[in-house]
């Protein structure tokens, strides 16, 4: 599988290192995970970092002890570890989490979280199901969709959406030798223009505001931003588009129009359009081909805000709920 991070690779790399910023080319505007991959392998040997770093371990516990001021660490096999600063890196993804669905410990075929993609499918070519699922249409769901629909071997791909979420083209494009070497010449202005951003990324936000300009400037603005690469369907908008409802409400109307083009069965579409939140008030994910995958005929899309999966007398079935009901 090829996921692509939704951050512009010129700016996701370490700013420090001056030396590195000319020998590393970029491939692609936004990076896929083998070449980021490939760029932290490289920092890490160009600043001898492996000394200081122990891979395949896992830290049971970690104590403190305030008459000495010292942590305390165990790992698995029994290790014991002393330093006087713990800093925690772990994240909220560290560890996978599978659905809570009684009986998925019956389900026969292959199962497993994409955070053990890579160690399941070592290559394209390996993927041989005729049937697959996939649960949950956030950021990894949203790239594996896409990916898993244009395997040649997959008949059938059922996605099972339980909350819809928002997402843009992120409009990925190869960056040419030429273009690199004069992106090379401008690294101190990229880096300057994602400090002064109060998102750290490559884009700020118009200073005018969304109700104060004519319905042909807002529309002319945000067809603009929809046309271009990365984030600035997020965080270029106009500045009162994450403080005012009514402006957020215009720009979600915008978003959600550009996804009924884009998907030909009305009712998918709209199951496919969130309703309990407005575009950007949590974070986007991009994506290349996401909606155009629901145009497949053998991709299906589960609402499960209408449909839930209930299991009787060993069987799961399908029941129509009336109202639909949240899981």
């Amino acid at each position: 599988m090829v996921l692509e991070q939704n951050t512009e690779s010129l700016s996701y790399c370490y700013s420090f290192d001056k030396e590195l910023l000319q020998e590393w080319s970029w491939k692609q505007q936004f990076a896929t995970q083998a070449d980021t991959h490939e760029y932290i392998k490289r920092v890490a040997t160009k600043h001898d970092l492996y000394q200081d770093i122990q891979f395949h371990t896992r830290i049971k516990s970690a104590s403190w002890d305030e008459g000495r001021r010292i942590w305390t660490f165990a790992d698995e096999s029994g290790k014991s570890y002393r330093t006087r600063f713990f800093i925690s890196c772990l994240g909220f993804l560290s560890a996978p989490t599978l659905p809570n669905i009684p009986g998925i410990e019956d389900f026969a075929g292959q199962s497993f979280h994409t955070n053990a993609l890579a160690s399941k499918i070592r290559a394209h070519d390996e993927i041989r199901w005729p049937a697959a699922g996939v649960i949950g249409t956030g950021a990894t769901g949203i790239q594996t969709i896409t990916t898993v629909s244009k395997e040649p071997s997959i008949k059938s791909l059922s996605v099972f959406q339980r909350t819809a979420k928002w997402s843009a083209p992120l409009r990925n494009s190869e960056i040419t030798p030429e273009r690199m070497a004069k992106h090379k010449g401008s690294y101190e202005e990229l880096f300057q223009q994602c400090a002064e951003s109060p998102s750290g990324f490559l884009h700020n936000s118009d200073p005018r505001k969304s109700l104060e300009v004519t319905d042909e400037e807002r529309q002319a603005h945000w067809e603009k931003l929809y046309k271009e690469p990365g984030f600035g369907k997020w965080l270029g908008v106009f500045s009162d588009t994450y403080t005012d409802r009514r402006a957020n409400k215009l720009y979600s109307d915008f978003i959600a129009n550009k996804i009924r083009q884009r998907v030909h069965d009305p009712a998918t579409a709209e199951s496919l359009i969130p309703k309990n939140h407005g575009f950007g008030t949590r974070r986007v994910p991009l994506e290349s081909g996401y909606f155009e995958a629901f145009n497949k005929p053998h991709v299906h899309l589960i609402d499960l805000q209408k449909t839930v999966g209930q299991r009787r007398d060993g069987k799961w079935s399908r029941h129509q709920l009336n109202p639909p009901s949240t899981l």
